[in-house]
């Protein structure tokens, strides 16, 4: 088996049968989260509790009749502009005890209002969600996107072997790539990757992720490291893109719609030509979020004053079922499925008519960050040295693939980012729910 390095050049695969071994618990673990209704409550509850150290805001269980609990930010509503504008609408959330948060919506302020209500249970919000769609008005709680699953760190990552250095920097005229995720790691590694991303301590652009917050104990926090990695994939498949990390997964690997949609919209004001995100849940009722398609429209507004073209590209999640997974299936946003190393469909991967395209998701192997496991998510830990490279499985190593390959047709067709996907996708051939399976990176 032979993979490609940062220049393209195929060398032999170094991984060991112990690496082999942890990629297949890796997927066993994808296969369990998604199937156990124990685990994933499991996981909202540490999930919680990370969140509410780094943010003071707490998360939630929505109960979904039929379906899996969705995660809200605990007394947050979300509705549109609209709503809010309507005398009846808005006197009834009064009466509620929801009253408009002073906070920053930068880029969705216009589309969107986020409600504040102290002692409200998050059963009581649903109801009010639910009489307000009654009368024919938007809203929604808070609702939370996860790099899916939340507890991906169950099943690894697994410490690889590293890959050449990087010895050149993105071009001056390379496509922007922006990744929207929990950040970046704050060391500069000595070997070239990811060295040209730029950090941003402190700001409403703060990008580095705290790795070892909660608790503080000396190992890697749940889901700490994922942003790095996901740019990473990015790098290998296009390493001349010009690579931005934003920073929207706060706590635990989660953060709220809104934290995600106003970070996209940054990254479209910054000039990113293809936004990733490798995150996302099935939401309440299976409607869209309504904050990021507030954030979706931004964009499209931002694309008619520049003339720019601005692809949105979502991993479509590790359900293995056919729900919805939002923000991927917006009809705007290209959803990217999972497959296998020999490129079948991956059976843990969510699917469906609303999936666009596929890309090998198990054993994809990028930079990871320096620190040691916790037990409390893995039984068997790895201990990652500075500049360390790791394998790791789910749709969220599927989509920074898709991201990354058409920053590269962009660049040597010189085309925008939607023309460029529009020929990506025609080398892929179609998958039944998977859309069009693509190859770009191999697995293991």
């Amino acid at each position: 088996m032979s993979t490609t390095d940062a220049t393209g050049h195929p060398h032999p695969d170094p991984a060991g049968s112990a690496a082999r071994t942890k990629v297949r618990r890796q997927v066993t673990e994808l296969v369990r989260t998604a199937q156990d209704p124990a685990l994933r409550r499991q996981a909202a509850r540490s999930v919680s509790r990370r969140y509410h150290a780094r943010t003071d805001q707490r998360i939630g269980t929505v109960t979904d009749d039929g379906g899996p609990h969705v995660l809200a930010v605990e007394g947050e509503l979300v509705v549109t502009a609209a709503t809010w504008s309507d005398r009846g609408a808005r006197a009834y959330l009064e009466a509620r005890g929801l009253r408009r948060a002073r906070v920053d919506l930068d880029g969705i302020a216009e589309r969107v209002v986020l409600l504040r209500a102290e002692d409200v249970t998050l059963d009581d919000l649903d109801d009010t969600v639910a009489e307000l769609r009654l009368r024919g008005f938007a809203a929604s709680q808070n609702q939370v996107l996860p790099c899916d699953p939340v507890m991906k760190n169950l099943g690894g990552p697994a410490l690889a072997d590293p890959l050449p250095p990087v010895t050149d920097g993105p071009a001056d005229d390379a496509p922007h790539v922006a990744v929207v995720d929990t950040g970046i790691d704050a060391r500069v590694r000595t070997d070239g990757w990811l060295a040209a991303v730029p950090r941003h301590r402190r700001g409403r652009d703060r990008n580095i992720d705290p790795l070892d917050i909660e608790p503080d104990d000396g190992y890697l926090d749940l889901c700490a490291g994922h942003g790095t990695f996901v740019a990473g994939v990015v790098a290998r498949v296009a390493p001349h893109a010009r690579l931005t990390v934003h920073r929207a997964l706060l706590g635990g690997g989660v953060g709220s719609e809104v934290d995600v949609a106003t970070a996209m919209v940054r990254a479209a004001r910054a000039g990113a030509d293809v936004i990733n995100l490798s995150l996302g849940s099935s939401t309440r009722f299976d409607q869209p979020s309504l904050a990021v398609e507030a954030a979706l429209e931004a964009i499209e507004a931002i694309e008619d004053e520049t003339g720019r073209e601005i692809l949105v590209v979502a991993a479509a999640g590790n359900s293995g079922s056919t729900r919805p997974v939002w923000p991927a299936a917006f009809r705007q946003v290209v959803a990217v499925a999972g497959l296998t190393p020999d490129g079948r469909p991956a059976p843990w991967s969510s699917h469906g008519f609303w999936v666009d395209c596929s890309a090998v998701a198990e054993g994809i192997r990028a930079p990871f960050v320096e620190g040691r496991e916790s037990y409390e998510f893995t039984a068997d830990p790895d201990d990652f040295p500075a500049d360390a490279f790791a394998w790791w499985s789910g749709t969220s190593f599927a989509a920074p693939q898709v991201a990354g390959a058409v920053a590269n047709l962009m660049r040597e067709h010189g085309v925008g980012a939607r023309r460029a996907y529009a020929r990506l996708r025609a080398t892929g051939r179609p998958l039944p729910d998977y859309g069009r399976a693509l190859h770009v990176l191999g697995g293991l």
